[in-house]
């Protein structure tokens, strides 16, 4: 019996990582652009307060379902709810318009030419690839301040929101998203 348990232990952690192979931490402009590559390909807009919710149930997701986020940095608690910064910073000039294009690097090579990057996530099993897809879709279609409301009311954020509106509130633990995620799932389905 010991003996089992032990074997149906090691085939559970093993699976674990398996999944966790199947899914690498991708930086987070890279997973911006992928959110908005698909808002554009399928019609939709997303503006960049969307967007920071979008990420962060991502982030969510990807903790829950493969024990890895997707999103290689941190998320903050602000008064809207969670914002990864550095897309913040990237696309704030936006506003509350929807972002039309990809974040792309611009820059001159060793020669001299004039070259444009955009980032984009690698390394990422197909079928991983299209759950992510699929997820993206669905949150696109939630109302935005319905994504605000989902995070306002999980515990992550409204036992901080004194701390929040004094900008002293830590950053997101990657418990308090996968549990913001785990809490409101049906509501993003």
């Amino acid at each position: 019996m010991w003996l089992e348990t032990c074997y149906d232990i090691m085939i559970f952690y093993r699976g674990l990582e398996i999944m966790a192979e199947s899914l690498k931490t991708q930086e987070p402009i890279a997973v911006a652009n992928f959110v908005i590559n698909l808002a554009n390909e399928n019609k939709l807009s997303v503006t960049n307060l969307q967007l920071q919710k979008i990420l962060f149930f991502l982030q969510g997701y990807t903790l829950d379902k493969y024990q890895v986020g997707i999103v290689n940095g941190t998320f903050s608690k602000w008064q809207y709810g969670p914002v990864q910064k550095n897309v913040y910073r990237t696309f704030r000039d936006n506003g509350a318009s929807p972002i039309t294009n990809e974040y792309s690097d611009a820059y001159f090579d060793e020669l001299g030419q004039f070259r444009t990057q955009t980032p984009e996530m690698k390394s990422i099993d197909n079928n991983v690839r299209d759950v992510l897809k699929s997820l993206v879709l669905k949150l696109l279609r939630i109302p935005v301040w319905k994504l605000v409301d989902l995070t306002h009311k999980d515990p992550s954020w409204c036992n901080y929101k004194d701390e929040i509106m004094e900008y002293q509130a830590s950053d997101y633990r990657n418990e308090e998203i996968e549990s913001c995620f785990v809490n409101n799932e049906a509501e993003l389905k």
